[in-house]
């Protein structure tokens, strides 16, 4: 059955002719001409049975009529466009991936490199949530994670994203950093170390084959992208994977001291909800792609991890 009510284009037309008190401004501001304004408004009256505004004076005023219909009219579209607005909003999220990122990845990869994403997918809507430590996605409000791990946690669709390779790296205002570094001169720098692999300077000498000579001491710092900072700073050589530190490389804000990249055993890994697998599949087909260009340079080593 039909409702006894107007068209709703018409209910706009007569709201803003009611704000404005003119037809004319009424069709500015809606992309109508004044005629076309005017012949909605004739069309509301002779559903209404009623005159909604007095043409007989100079200036267009509302009737006693009009005047009524405006305010319960108003706050009716009022409630209209805002149940309509939080209905699109709930589609949207409905359709946003909630990711929990490694901070150092986060930070230092995904979120300088998610333009390249959202370019290529307009409209998606990506929630990043920067994370230290473990994850658990069935007690959690994320629909999918990115982890630094030696395997996937069992129990959860996975895919790996990139295994963690340390290169040194050093900004050129530091003292004595200038490249290629052999294995004495690297040592004669001050060195940065990880909090989290705090023997991973010498699983990289080991790698250089200069494993004799014990290591100086030097500042500690959690997790790459601190250290990746303070290399920046120019306080030290730094462990660094290379995709964190790309474009300092390019701009020459990092130098890269020496050739030989050292593998561990641990990698990044993307790891998902099954249920959330469709929405996420764009995300990491492109993250997958993306990353699919690194080469393994690596000499044997191992390399323990840090988030």
């Amino acid at each position: 059955m039909r409702r006894n009510i107007p068209s709703s284009d018409s209910l706009v037309i007569f709201e803003a002719a009611a704000r404005h008190l003119s037809f004319t401004r009424a069709g500015e501001e809606l992309g109508l001409t004044q005629g076309a304004v005017s012949r909605q408004i004739l069309d509301l009256e002779a559903f209404l049975e009623a005159p909604l505004f007095d043409r007989s004076r100079r200036a267009l005023a509302l009737t006693e009529a009009g005047r009524d219909y405006r305010d319960s009219v108003c706050p009716l579209l009022d409630a209209l466009e805002s149940a309509t607005l939080q209905a699109q909003a709930q589609r949207t999220l409905r359709r946003a991936i909630n990711l929990s990122v490694a901070a150092s990845f986060c930070n230092r990869w995904l979120i300088p490199k998610l333009p390249g994403f959202v370019s290529r997918h307009p409209g998606a809507l990506v929630n990043v949530s920067s994370r230290v430590g473990r994850i658990d996605l069935d007690s959690s409000p994320f629909d999918a994670a990115i982890i630094n791990a030696a395997a996937p946690p069992p129990g959860v669709a996975s895919v790996p994203l990139m295994p963690i390779r340390l290169v040194p790296y050093a900004s050129p205002r530091l003292p004595g950093a200038r490249p290629p570094l052999a294995a004495a001169q690297l040592r004669a720098l001050p060195l940065l170390h990880l909090y989290e692999a705090p023997k991973a300077w010498e699983a990289y000498f080991q790698a250089m084959g200069a494993a004799d000579a014990p290591l100086p001491a030097g500042a500690q710092h959690t997790l790459f992208l601190v250290n990746c900072e303070a290399a920046l700073a120019g306080l030290g050589a730094a462990l660094l994977p290379p995709e964190f530190v790309e474009e300092d490389e390019r701009t020459g804000r990092l130098l890269r001291l020496a050739e030989p990249a050292l593998v561990g055993d641990r990698s990044y890994f993307l790891i998902w909800r099954e249920a959330a697998a469709e929405r996420i599949a764009p995300l990491r087909a492109w993250m997958l792609e993306t990353l699919g260009g690194v080469a393994p340079d690596a000499a044997p080593g191992s390399a323990p991890g840090a988030r």
